[in-house]
């Protein structure tokens, strides 16, 4: 089994981040927190490269009515193509590295 990313140190950084959705940041009055992004299986949370900094309030929508319906609902869309390109870019970058590494064995 994969081991599961964590880092402690990448948490806390992100408690001090704006929320994605609203764009506020943490105060006396609500804090953001680090919301991870489905499970790892059942009762693991997702990695940690695969948690968003989010409103408490938020955070706890998702949870309550579930992430899918929570992001269709609150997140804005610049954020929705921000989104769409990041995951472009890395289904790029995973096709062009597997495209990379059989070119090399073909040579060999």
């Amino acid at each position: 089994m994969k081991e599961i990313f964590r880092d402690k140190a990448y948490l806390l950084y992100l408690r001090d981040e704006p929320c994605l959705f609203t764009g506020v940041r943490g105060s006396d009055n609500e804090s953001v927190v680090a919301c991870h992004l489905g499970t790892a299986g059942k009762g693991i949370k997702s990695p940690d490269d695969e948690v968003l900094p989010l409103a408490d309030h938020i955070h706890k929508r998702m949870h309550q009515h579930g992430e899918v319906s929570t992001i269709r609902e609150l997140v804005p869309n610049d954020v929705l193509l921000k989104m769409a390109r990041a995951y472009a870019r890395e289904l790029y970058a995973e096709w062009d590295h597997s495209i990379r590494w059989h070119d090399r064995w073909r040579r060999l």
